[in-house]
């Protein structure tokens, strides 16, 4: 598990999902730069570098963040092989807005 800081680049619509024991809870993914990321608005590939597309679960869910924001965030990292491949998971364990008056 990893804190950081980050910069918020999107965040989508939290959804609705069923949990395994049935009940329902909130998820969203959030799209994180690292702080001082490389952003190079000319070229379409670059906008989005040392980025990480992470989840995040339940009452975390319900916050709403902005493009921009800059938040410090916990990501739990888990790994599994499904199918013949391996995948990766990065889930928000904790997140929390830090005061963009500072720039």
């Amino acid at each position: 598990m990893i804190t950081k800081i980050f910069r918020v680049v999107a965040c989508s619509e939290a959804s609705t999902y069923k949990t395994t024991n049935g009940n329902e809870s909130k998820k969203r993914q959030i799209l994180l730069q690292e702080h001082g990321g490389y952003n190079n608005k000319d070229s379409e590939s670059q906008k989005v570098s040392n980025c990480l597309v992470c989840t995040v679960f339940g009452n975390l869910a319900q916050c709403s963040l902005q493009k921009n924001e800059l938040v410090v965030a916990s990501l739990r990292f888990a790994a599994r092989y499904y199918e013949g491949q391996w995948y990766q998971d990065i889930t928000i364990t904790d997140i929390n807005k830090i005061n963009n008056n500072i720039f």
